[in-house]
């Protein structure tokens, strides 16, 4: 199978909402599945330094989500949160 099959289905699957296209910057992304009721929802760390990714899940960043669509009056339907810096091996190497 050619890589611009595989591309064109995972476009396919992400406009259906079986996966979502996760942004990491620097032309990069990864896809993930969407499960239903959005169980195992979850965002991003990315080292900047040495490219590893991490998922996170928050409760208290979910309650702020929600307590801002409160104070907007937007409803919001889909959010994802990736957040760059250094990981813990990379970031006493890096200057501050």
């Amino acid at each position: 199978m050619g890589i611009a099959s595989v591309y064109r289905a995972l476009g396919q699957l992400t406009r259906d909402g079986y996966l979502q296209r996760v942004e990491l910057g620097e032309d990069s992304a990864r896809f993930e599945p969407v499960l239903p009721g959005g169980e195992h929802h979850h965002h991003h760390l990315v080292c900047d330094d040495c490219g590893k990714i991490e998922a996170f899940a928050d409760d208290e960043l979910e309650r702020a989500l929600v307590k801002l669509e409160r104070r907007t009056g937007y409803t919001v339907d889909a959010h994802e949160i990736v957040l760059h810096g250094s990981c813990g091996d990379c970031a006493p190497a890096r200057p501050r």
